[in-house]
């Protein structure tokens, strides 16, 4: 094995597949995407003699928000730099249709100027619904595996990879430097549900070209073996429904069409009634049906509005919200807040999706509540087989490796225990350790012929969190000041003061949530307003600079509340100008 990757090192070397004149470099950035699960996003960026001429764009997905942002919907990957040179940019494509690939595009697109968008069909629909949302005029131009794209000096061709949404690809992309071989989340399913297998010949066929590096997938490196295929899903549910003689909830990625595909054809077998419920399902249910990625008598299928009319032992609901989204259908069926769905202790909410890394505490706490309502629940810690990853095992990746050959390997997609793990597996089947890179989120990755690649820059790159409607308008500074009243509570201080003369013209108001008891607290609350008044006192000369007089109130009142408590709410002073 050692003596095949050697060979095909050697072949890459000598790859020519453009012209190579002056100092020309691909540049490999990674936005968001190693070292972490989700925020996908990728840059491949041609220079000549270090000035760049053209910019390749693979995926712009979400992240999820830590327990500790609170009020943060989402997190977007910072693409200040991608702004600076967006006159660079030739396109962006996408690999596949999940959130954390094609997310962020909504809230990225209007920074990056009129960039063209690609996807494969079923990815482009996907997206598609949320630019149409967003009400952004842009659409993705839907691609098929056979398309070669030719974007500024990069050529770009598609190959089909099983996983767990259909129309997934990997992309072979070819630059005067060499091939890279852009593989995003993946598995070899010899049985996939659409019976459209890998395109491992095509694979074996660019690796006899030559791979300069292979951008890989590795957040299922710690398993051995094989990933199963997602049709053992199939009788998983059948036996579920068996058991349960109420309403059947199933809940999965919204995005995985092939496995919600399978369930209801069970749930149709079992003379149940499909209804979907939340808005990501609907849409991409929608989206799927009409392109004919998904089948199913239309007569079968009822709205969450006509429930009422269909038994409970008859239901089977598809059910957005498997990673425990505060706002999701699901978690407002488990805190009995839905219009229409109320579970009862016949039905059974079955889970067929395991938490993204970072949603566990999330997942643990709506299964909890689901337990409150007396449903019985079932998920992968109690129920063998009730989901199968999407990603590709030890066994996936040699076969990747073994197929392509390449002359450095970059393992993307994991945390740096995935890396790390896949790195073994990689030093394991023969690949030279010193070839398997391992840089870090930022840093800015050239390749140029005959040379090792090194880091040439390392970005400094920050979450972008998306609140509501404001996308980046929330930083470090109000996260820490959401975290302290959320674990200390808030002190607002009213200081009513005359607008001409500056002086005090009442008694100072203090409102006390979530530290401590007002009507208890009396004598504490009268010290505060005598350390308000020293710290005025101290200050008259300077009442009218309220900005001032704020800060000072606040750092006043904050010391003497942690020497007196120990805890240091957050100090709101209002001046009040009467």
């Amino acid at each position: 094995m050692k003596r095949f990757f050697q060979k095909r090192i050697m072949r890459q070397q000598t790859y020519v597949g453009f012209s190579n004149t002056g100092k020309s470099s691909v540049r490999v950035i990674q936005f968001s995407g190693t070292t972490d699960v989700t925020k996908n996003m990728f840059a491949y960026e041609y220079c000549i003699s270090g000035k760049t001429r053209d910019i390749l764009v693979v995926d712009a997905g979400i992240g999820f928000p830590d327990p500790d942002m609170y009020g943060i919907d989402l997190v977007i990957p910072d693409v200040r730099y991608l702004e600076r040179k967006k006159e660079f940019i030739r396109g962006i494509v996408f690999t596949h249709g999940h959130d954390d690939h094609i997310g962020a595009i909504p809230y990225i697109y209007p920074k990056l100027g009129n960039v063209p968008l690609f996807g494969t069909p079923l990815t482009a629909a996907f997206a598609n619904v949320k630019l149409k949302e967003a009400k952004l005029k842009v659409r993705v131009k839907p691609v098929e595996f056979t398309d070669v794209l030719t974007l500024g000096v990069f050529r770009i061709s598609f190959v089909r990879v099983t996983h767990s949404i259909p129309d997934t690809s990997h992309l072979i992309i070819e630059t005067p430097v060499g091939i890279f071989y852009h593989g995003s989340d993946y598995k070899f399913d010899s049985h996939p549900l659409d019976k459209k297998v890998s395109e491992l010949e095509k694979i074996r066929a660019v690796g006899e070209k030559g791979v300069l590096c292979v951008l890989a997938d590795c957040l299922g490196s710690e398993r051995i073996g094989f990933t199963p295929s997602e049709g053992i899903i199939g009788d998983v549910v059948k036996r579920e429904l068996s058991m349960c003689p109420g309403k059947f909830l199933f809940t999965t990625q919204s995005s995985n069409i092939s496995r919600i595909q399978l369930a209801i054809d069970r749930a149709f077998e079992a003379g149940r009634t499909v209804a979907f419920i939340g808005r990501s399902i609907i849409q991409n249910v929608d989206a799927a049906t009409s392109l004919s990625y998904m089948r199913f008598p239309r007569d079968r299928v009822v709205t969450e509005r006509d429930l009422r009319r269909v038994p409970p032992p008859k239901q089977f609901l598809v059910v957005a919200g498997a990673q425990g989204q505060p706002d999701s259908a699901l978690s407002r069926i488990a805190f009995e807040s839905h219009q229409f769905i109320h579970l009862a202790a016949s039905d059974t909410v079955f889970f067929s999706a395991d938490p993204i890394p970072g949603n566990e505490n999330a997942v643990s706490t709506l299964i909890d509540q689901l337990y409150r309502s007396g449903a019985r629940v079932s998920y992968t810690d109690i129920t063998e087989d009730s989901h199968v990853s999407g990603h590709g095992s030890q066994g996936d990746h040699m076969l990747l490796l073994s197929s392509l050959g390449p002359s450095y390997v970059y393992p993307i997609g994991g945390t740096y225990k995935h890396i790390m793990n896949y790195q073994a597996t990689a030093v394991a089947c023969g690949f030279p350790k010193e070839r398997v890179l391992v840089p870090e989120e930022g840093d800015v990755l050239d390749f140029q012929v005959h040379q090792r690649p090194r880091i040439v820059e390392t970005l400094d790159l920050e979450n972008v969190f998306v609140d509501g409607l404001g996308v980046g308008d929330v930083g470090t500074v109000v996260l820490h000041d959401r975290k302290t009243i959320a674990e200390e509570g808030i002190v607002v201080i009213i200081i009513p003061l005359n607008r001409k003369t500056g002086k005090v013209v009442g008694d100072f108001d203090i409102i006390s949530r979530g530290f401590v008891y007002m009507k208890e607290s009396g004598e504490l609350m009268g010290k505060v307003k005598k350390v308000i008044s020293e710290t005025l006192y101290k200050n008259k000369g300077r009442t009218r600079n309220w900005r001032y007089l704020r800060e000072l109130v606040e750092d006043g009142v904050q010391n003497y509340l942690k020497k007196e408590t120990g805890r240091q709410p957050l100090i709101l002073p209002v001046v009040l100008g009467i």
